[in-house]
């Protein structure tokens, strides 16, 4: 599908401008090799998170502080993208953008969950489009996850309204899954069934992708029991719908025992390419790596949709991504070099596209 729509022309024109202010992979790598954080912080500001970085010196000090910079920085291009876009393009792009404050709320409720104290938790904060660093850090500090949920639902009811029902459950459970799946299903999969039946084609672009973001939640599910070594099938109920994945091919992935069986049924699907790559990492049983392989085959398909599309909506959908992209690898550097990880362990959670 080639999509052409005039309404994108402005926007696109504006997002190839700004595109490339992306820091460039050498200079990401020279940050990880040169392995000196004050280095690190003096080189940002000589790049478009100049201010962010400089107002971030005054309060924080290394990891601390690269991270607080990053995470206002991205705010503040998520913002600059919104005002660039007109009328039904916002719509789309905000709906895009959202998926940042997913982002954010997921690791609040874990810091809630496990009883972490914030001080010890602050790394775990995630940059969200429009969730300032200073609001994440008063949720964290809520008392208990009732009261969590109620800051998070009267701040974003669009996209947590559905943690409050979800909450009786959790209580008798314990299980943080289950406030996960309800976050999930607001956003990814009540969007998506919006979408499925839309004629317009940017919307259907977006809900392809939203499909391809299902999909891998999906596969995270099947590989996080697989880790596990949990013996019982994964109910069919607990696999988000809206998917390409069909429901027969999920069944199967949620009832195999070894990861070698699911990387053969996944060689039978869009996911064929990245499956010796999986293997490897479940192989060793680290999961951490996973999680961002899963992020590059969004990313590669991102771009894939770019280049056919130019004027379309996956313009700003690629951009978002590698922008978010670049800010996480920022960070990943940062914290990887504050404690004194292995250079290899951390470029191996790079993602480069």
């Amino acid at each position: 599908m080639r999509v052409s729509d005039p309404l994108f022309a402005y926007l696109n024109a504006r997002i190839r401008a700004i595109k490339g202010q992306l820091i460039p992979r050498a200079q990401l790598e020279d940050f990880l090799r040169q392995n000196d954080l004050t280095r690190m912080s003096n080189a940002l500001l000589n790049t478009v998170y100049h201010q962010e970085m400089a107002e971030a010196l005054t309060r924080f000090k290394g990891a601390d502080a690269i991270e607080e910079a990053v995470t206002r920085h991205l705010m503040a291009m998520a913002q600059i993208v919104l005002q660039r876009a007109e009328e039904r393009p916002r719509e789309l792009v905000a709906l895009v953008l959202e998926r940042w404050n997913l982002n954010a709320v997921k690791p609040l409720l874990r810091i809630r969950h496990q009883g972490i104290e914030l001080g010890a938790a602050a790394h775990l904060l995630m940059p969200g489009a429009d969730f300032p660093p200073s609001l994440q850090r008063r949720m964290a500090a809520a008392e208990s996850m009732e009261a969590l949920i109620g800051r998070l639902t009267a701040w974003n009811p669009r996209l947590c309204g559905g943690l409050a029902a979800a909450l009786p459950e959790y209580t008798e459970t314990g299980r943080l899954s289950v406030l996960e799946d309800a976050l999930d299903r607001q956003y990814f999969v009540d969007s998506a069934a919006r979408l499925r039946r839309s004629r317009d084609e940017n919307e259907q672009l977006l809900h392809f992708f939203l499909q391809l973001e299902i999909d891998l939640i999906n596969l995270r599910l099947v590989f996080v029991r697989l880790r596990q070594q949990r013996a019982e099938p994964i109910p069919p109920e607990r696999f988000l719908p809206e998917g390409t994945l069909p429901e027969k091919t999920l069944a199967q992935l949620g009832a195999v025992d070894n990861a070698a069986v699911a990387a053969e049924l996944l060689k039978r699907t869009r996911y064929r390419s990245f499956v010796e790559e999986l293997y490897q990492f479940m192989q060793t049983r680290r999961f951490s790596p996973v999680e961002r392989l899963f992020e590059r085959v969004l990313m590669e398909e991102l771009r894939k949709l770019a280049m056919l599309n130019p004027l379309s909506l996956a313009i700003a959908m690629d951009f978002a991504w590698r922008k978010y992209n670049e800010g996480i690898n920022i960070r990943l550097i940062a914290r990887g070099l504050a404690g004194h990880l292995p250079t290899g362990r951390v470029r191996e959670e790079l993602v480069f596209i």
